[in-house]
């Protein structure tokens, strides 16, 4: 099943459809109309209605926290950075408007809070029109130089944080300076005027800056994305809003409550997308949901239904299904397994060739087929794997009547050898670890040994123990001392992979590797390996005296035709065992070697 992403991650690369376009060019256009109509009349003066105000500025520090948030989100989920610029934009403007309510006339006092007098309100106003714009000129600027992939990106959380803190130190910092410097400040409105606001240049440098913000994002984006579209409106809007308020001379004047109606369009118009979007989206997810179910259903019923046992594992070898002949062949259900790996339920499969094809088939997506006994419960199974996108499901039937059947064809003295290597490969395997044991490594050291003799090719043998075994087992329990081996044991199976090599456990917690054909300086290489390899595993330790994680100490020795002259293969076992306990000496966690 394909993993759903977040609603909001796919919002910013959504494209827009020509009905979208139409609805925001209405929109636009019935503004820049009423905004037009209302301009000959801008300065003509209504009633003031003193809990407008904060009612008007609650509104819009609403849209703009909102839409800050829902692009934080988006920005989680995406990880690009030009839409944490936008987040951070929205993030500033509503917090701007705080102090500019609380240093508003009439509102609170006749001077406003904040010991800021009656100059600071205006220059809070010019703050807030020209830091929208600048953030979005800003946001324009960074999605030229990134461009979206839709990747993931790591430190997500510390840019977040830092964008956070960098706003509200601005914000405090023009707080500080217009609240409690506002003496200094030059006086913009004059008798509720606003006159000096455009012959000082602060109107005109605002409504500029404005301007070349809806201009540049026009440039750059031409709205083909449904937030981009609708990201045009709102500044388009917000234009309209400097402009007239600018024209309208006086608070509480006609021009100043439409440019306050453009400005509620302006922090709004985005979060209205985004809500509708997420609603259209969750609409379309929950029949997704729904008709998944049902399919889901339907393929239940199907697998069920057939005579042979299927289960399915993802990419992580974790159950991810499993029909009732499945379950009654394996003796427990699909719910008691479900999300776990099927090596960890059936270790013992790792050592038969159902697991080597399982590997192959998910490495190369091709099917595969395979009979094999199984030894659990003494049953021949016919394998069949195939390749599917999220892992791959095995079909497998009992077939042990039929290949009983054909073994009974067969000559005596054929089945008694296939006894007979079943019985060998017991005998030279560790139980425990799945690797071969002592028996089979001194008959491997003894038929080496006498290789060299008569080849005179080099002998090596890398000796490995496990650092402070036993407090592991004080610590963990023996049990999971016992699964500890088997990593380490996978661990130092995968890492050699040298033709003729044999890897055993030699005793408790101490396994050997014999090298034929293999040098000194390419055995120090392996035994590095095996070493880094054992270390990546990061099995805790907290017994350790040197890692937190399980790690091993390894020895390793070197012969060649003049060193075994009158001399036995234990000869080489105690050099490498030698230089182990040197490696334990000199702190563990290491290799040391000799020629």
């Amino acid at each position: 099943m394909h993993r759903i992403r977040d609603p909001l991650a796919s919002l910013f690369s959504i494209p827009t459809v020509p009905k979208q376009k139409w609805i925001a060019l209405t929109i636009g256009f019935v503004t820049l109309v009423s905004t037009l109509v209302v301009i000959p009349y801008a300065s003509t003066p209504l009633w003031g209605v003193t809990p407008f105000f904060p009612i008007f500025i609650a509104w819009n520090m609403f849209g703009d926290f909102m839409t800050s948030h829902l692009l934080y989100i988006q920005y989680r989920a995406t990880g690009y950075k030009p839409i944490l610029i936008l987040s951070g934009t929205f993030f500033f403007t509503g917090l701007i408007m705080i102090p500019h309510l609380l240093t508003f006339p009439g509102i609170f006092s006749d001077k406003g809070v904040l010991y800021a007098g009656t100059r600071a309100s205006v220059w809070f106003w010019g703050c807030w029109h020209a830091g929208f714009p600048a953030g979005i000129l800003l946001y324009t600027f960074s999605i030229q130089k990134e461009s979206y992939s839709g990747s993931e990106h790591k430190n997500k959380t510390a840019a977040s944080t830092v964008m956070f803190i960098v706003v509200v130190l601005v914000v405090g910092m023009i707080t500080y300076i217009l609240a409690g410097q506002h003496e200094w400040l030059p006086t913009l409105i004059s008798d509720s005027s606003h006159g000096l606001l455009l012959s000082t240049g602060i109107g005109p440098i605002v409504w500029v800056i404005s301007l070349v913000a809806c201009m540049y994002l026009y440039v750059v984006t031409r709205g083909r994305s449904l937030l981009h579209l609708w990201l045009l409106l709102s500044v388009f809007t917000f234009f309209l809003d400097v402009s007239i308020t600018l024209l309208a001379n006086d608070r509480y004047t006609l021009g100043w409550y439409a440019a306050c109606v453009n400005s509620l369009l302006s922090a709004t118009v985005v979060l209205f997308v985004f809500f509708y979007q997420m609603n259209q989206l969750n609409v379309k997810l929950h029949h997704s949901q729904r008709a998944l179910h049902n399919s889901q259903e339907q393929i239940a019923i199907i697998l069920d239904s057939i005579t042979d046992a299927f289960l399915a594992v993802d990419k992580q070898w974790c159950y991810t299904y499993m029909n009732k002949e499945a379950e009654k062949y394996l003796g427990f259900s699909f719910e008691v397994v479900k999300g776990r790996s099927i090596w960890d339920i059936n270790p013992h499969l790792k050592q038969t060739k159902l697991y080597e094809v399982c590997h192959q088939v998910m490495e190369r997506g091709e099917p595969a087929e395979i009979t094999e006994f199984d030894q659990l419960h003494g049953r021949w199974l016919e394998n069949r794997v195939f390749p599917s996108r999220n892992g791959v499901s095995v079909y497998f039937h009992d077939v042990t009547e039929r290949i009983v059947a054909e073994e009974q064809m067969k000559e005596a003295n054929k089945k008694l050898q296939m006894a007979n290597r079943l019985l060998t490969d017991f005998s030279y395997t560790d139980g425990l670890t799945g690797v071969y044991n002592r028996r089979y490594f001194d008959r491997m050291m003894n038929q080496e040994w006498e290789r060299v003799k008569k080849q005179k090719s080099p002998l090596s043998l890398i000796m490995l123990d496990v650092d402070y075994f036993k407090k592991y087992n004080d610590t963990y329990g023996h049990l999971a001392g016992d699964e500890c081996l088997r990593r380490v044991a996978q661990a130092v199976q995968n890492t050699v992979t040298t033709p003729l090599a044999v890897v055993a456990r030699y005793g408790g917690e101490e396994f050997g590797v014999i090298l034929p054909m293999t040098d000194l300086r390419q055995a120090v290489a392996i035994g590095e390996q095996i070493r880094l390899h054992v270390e990546s595993l990061k099995v805790p330790h907290a017994g350790s005296e040197v890692s937190l994680v399980v790690t091993c100490s390894l020895g390793v020795a070197s012969c060649s035709i003049e060193d075994i002259q009158d001399s036995e293969p234990n000869t080489l076992v105690a050099k490498a065992d030698q230089k182990l306990y040197r490696a334990k000496q000199s702190g563990r966690n290491r290799l040391v070697a000799v020629d």
